[in-house]
This record gives structure tokens, sequence and C-alpha cells, in this order.
């Protein structure tokens, strides 16, 4: 009876403690310092050293091995599970992870809020690093050219003698591309075009384009106008079919047969002088000109200063503020007159001592640095109406490649970075979402993000001329998962 009793009381002890703790595991890939050199399984050790130590029954926080970390399947995920005493429930703790004595992680503490009955917390990349595991995905890419199809002149599509192509993959290195880039036509509709390549690639995204051959009977040399177009990679293995997509390419077009007008707004609501990141009020703009490639633009291939002076010479197109900070300029084609294609082109404005800035020099090209031009595809057909924001360069895109399945925030490219970078970084869920940068202090600095956005691939230009050089991190955080890295501003 004695050992009975004794027993049930050990038991309702140990339920106790265990009531009384909420386990809390932690989870680091080592994969890619495996992959480095940088870790010895054989060897090395990984332990998790925080501020939560002396909770859970160490002698002192931010040192020592207790909390070894174990990959007991061998899948370079290091785990361990930690019970912290219920009664700090609520409480937030930082902590990282050290490759044991003195090999620390390179990125900001990590933190969490100890939250019961017990917590998984997300697997992360020790120091954030997973530029060198290499993945293969089987890529199926999908073109729509219908707009641009047919024989005769003017140079569209012809698909007896052109061909359309997948560029890039491997313009980064690192990349093996096998498969025919030449992609084929659709037996049942002429207008959509196929090609499946296979990518080994060591890091997480590559970059591409479509481009038409031969160069001599397209815009822009064949390639597709604006930025690269980015692929992130999916789990090793994957084969991902990539949304139809409309290619930029544009046929090199006849004159246009009709009249035509086309009419630029922008909205000056919050613009920013590129050279020094000033915000200007817009009350107190003298006037809104713009330039493009072409003379009804104010062609600026024909010289000019980029001064007030071109506003009285024709090289600059002096815009009509129509309330409400919008200014406006229509332009009148006659046909006949002027041949159609893809046209470019950027704002400039006045306001007093914008001709002091940059020491004078130049001091209306002052929407450049933004990223690419303003575009348009100006073909026969009716009046075209253009809306655009000035320097927009907080503007977030959401890519148009993949639905994503899991979490992950990219490195930022290019890095190091003078004066703009761009982030990208996929949430597989709705939610709100949150992208802040931080100095070496931990201090906030800029917050790029935070809204509800849906599921999806997304890049962010983060402009840091007003910044000093140095090193700065970006975080991510969904609530659900948060991801930390490193980049370099060099000026």
């Amino acid at each position: 009876m004695k050992k009975l009793i004794l027993m049930l009381l050990v038991i309702s002890v140990s339920t106790l403690v265990m009531a009384q703790n909420i386990p809390v595991t932690f989870q680091c890939d080592m994969g890619v310092q495996v992959f480095k050199g940088n870790f010895d399984p054989a060897a090395d050790v990984l332990v998790v050293r925080g501020d939560f130590q002396i909770a859970a029954g160490d002698t002192a926080d931010w040192s020592g091995d207790m909390w070894t970390l174990d990959d007991s399947d061998g899948d370079t995920i290091y785990t361990i599970t930690i019970p912290i005493p219920q009664s700090f429930e609520g409480n937030t703790f930082e902590f990282k992870y050290v490759i044991s004595p003195d090999g620390w992680e390179g990125v900001p503490n990590r933190s969490f809020t100890l939250t019961g009955p017990d917590m998984t917390l997300p697997v992360v990349w020790f120091s954030d690093d997973n530029s060198y595991v290499p993945f293969t995905n089987t890529i199926i890419f999908t073109a729509d050219i219908g707009d641009i199809l047919g024989i005769g002149a003017g140079g569209a599509f012809d698909g007896n003698q052109d061909s359309l192509l997948v560029m890039g993959l491997d313009w980064e290195g690192g990349s093996n591309v096998q498969g025919n880039r030449r992609m084929v036509v659709d037996d049942f509709n002429a207008g959509i075009y196929r090609t499946t390549l296979s990518v080994e690639k060591t890091g997480d995204s590559t970059k591409w384009k479509f481009k038409a051959f031969p160069d001599n009977r397209f815009s822009n040399g064949g390639w597709e106008t604006g930025e690269d177009r980015w692929y992130i990679y999916q789990g090793d293995g994957e084969t991902v079919a990539l949304d139809t997509i409309v290619p930029r390419i544009y046929p090199i077009f006849d004159t246009l047969a009709n009249d035509i007008n086309v009419t630029f707004n922008v909205d000056m609501s919050a613009p920013v002088n590129r050279f020094n990141g000033e915000l200007i009020d817009p009350s107190t703009l003298e006037f809104v000109g713009m330039r493009g490639g072409a003379d009804f633009l104010g062609n600026w291939g024909t010289g000019g200063t980029w001064t007030p002076d071109d506003t009285t010479t024709g090289l600059m197109k002096v815009l009509t503020d129509m309330g409400n900070n919008i200014w406006s300029r229509t332009v009148f084609i006659p046909g006949g007159t002027q041949g159609g294609g893809m046209f470019e082109y950027k704002f400039a404005m006045m306001y007093p001592g914008a001709d002091t800035v940059n020491g004078g020099s130049t001091p209306l090209d002052n929407e450049g640095g933004f990223g690419v031009n303003h575009s348009f595809l100006l073909v026969d057909g009716p009046d075209i109406v253009l809306d655009n924001v000035f320097g927009d360069f907080t503007a977030v895109e959401k890519l148009e490649n993949l639905t994503p399945v899991r979490y992950d925030l990219q490195q930022n490219y290019p890095n190091p970075f003078n004066p703009s970078t761009k982030i990208r970084y996929t949430i597989p869920e709705p939610g709100l979402v949150t992208l802040k940068v931080y100095n070496l202090l931990g201090q906030e600095v800029a917050t790029l993000i935070n809204e509800e956005q849906t599921s999806g691939v997304y890049e962010v230009t983060f402009d840091a001329k007003t910044m000093a050089s140095g090193i700065y991190f970006y975080t991510l955080n969904t609530g659900k998962f948060v991801s930390t890295k490193k980049m370099i501003l060099l000026k």
C-alpha cells in the first residue's frame, strides 16, 4: 500500500510540474553551414542561449552549453524542447543559436513571447543564411503573344519566321539550365507558346526575361521592356507551372494612320527630390514638366539641360495644375506623323530653390533614380490616358509568377547597394505584414510595409539616399513567421 501511495505521489508531482511548465521547441537548420564547411555534425555542437536561461533553470543567461540541440533524424534541422515555468507566460525572451563555444549567429537577437500550453518556434537558417543550398526546379513557361501575333506590315510576330525565347535563369552564375529555351507554339492556339526548363541553382531566386528573335524585327532588340522577372525557387525537386504571362515585347510599328490624343496625368501629392531626398510641399510647385523618348514627349535624345530653359525650347513639356495635386498634359498626335511603338518618359518639378540642388546641374532631372522610366505603348486606336505617381520609390509590386507554398524572406539585391535595393518575400496565406529596417543599435529607421496582404510573392524597393553608409537589418513579420537579414549601404 505504501508503494502504491508513493507511486501515485510521484505521478501527481510529475503531472503538476509538467502543468506548471510551457515546453518551447527551438529549431535551427544547419544545412547551409554543413554545406559551407562551417559546421561538422560529427564534431561541433549547436546550442541556444538567451535571456530565458535562468527562467528555465540555468545558472546564467546568454552563456554556457546547457541547452544543446540535436539532429536525431539526420535532416540537418537541429531541435531542443526547453520547459519554461508557466509563471513567465506573456514575457518576451530573446535568444540566438551558437556553434559552441563562441560561433554566434550574425543577426539581431531572435525573440518569442511565451504562450501556453506549448510552443514550437519556426525553423530558421543559422544566421538566416540559405544562399548556398542547391535547388533543382522544373519550370513550365507559358507566354501569350496573341496581341502581337500576325503577318505583314508593321513587324508583328510571325510564327513562320520569328521565335520566342526564355533568357536568363543563369545570369548570376551558379546555375545549370537544361532544356530548350526556344518556346513551342501550342497545337490548338497560335498565340500560346510553351517550354520546360530544368534549373539547378545554388540560391533562392533567379532573374529571367522573354526575348523575341530576330532582333531587328522588334523594339528594344527583341528584349522585354521594364525590369527583369524573378523566379522564387520552391522545394527541391518541385515542378512549377508558371501562370500564363503576356510578354512585354513589342514589334516595330508603322506610322500611325489616325489622329490620337495621349493624356499624361501625374499625382504630385508627395513629391521627393531624388538628389537630396527632400519631401516637397506640393503647394510650392511652380511647374511640372516631362521629357521622354520622342519629340512629342520633349525628346531627351536631342540635347537639353533639364533646366527651366528647356521649357522655352520645347525640350520639356509643361503640365497644367488640375487641382487636388494632379498635373496633366494632353498631347495631340496627327495621323501620319508619328511611328508607333513603346515609349518611355519621366517627370520634373520646379519649386523655390530647386535650381540650387545638385549644384545647379540638371536640377529638374529630379525624378531620375526612382527606378525604370514610365512607359506606354502607342498604337492606332482610341485615345490614351496615363495615370502616374511622381517618384513612387516605396511601391510594392506583387509578382505574377507563382503562388508560394511557404514563408520566405529573400536576400536584398543588389547588396551592397547605393542608394536603392530590392527586397522580395513570400507569404502563403493572407494576413498583416510588416517589413522594417533597423540600424546596428536595433533602432527602427524605416517601415517599408505595414498592411494586410494576400498570399503571393512581393517585391519592395528600399531607397536609402538620405541614410548613412553602414550595416542595416530588415525584418519581415507576419505574426506566424519572423525573419531578419543583413544588408550593406555603401556610398
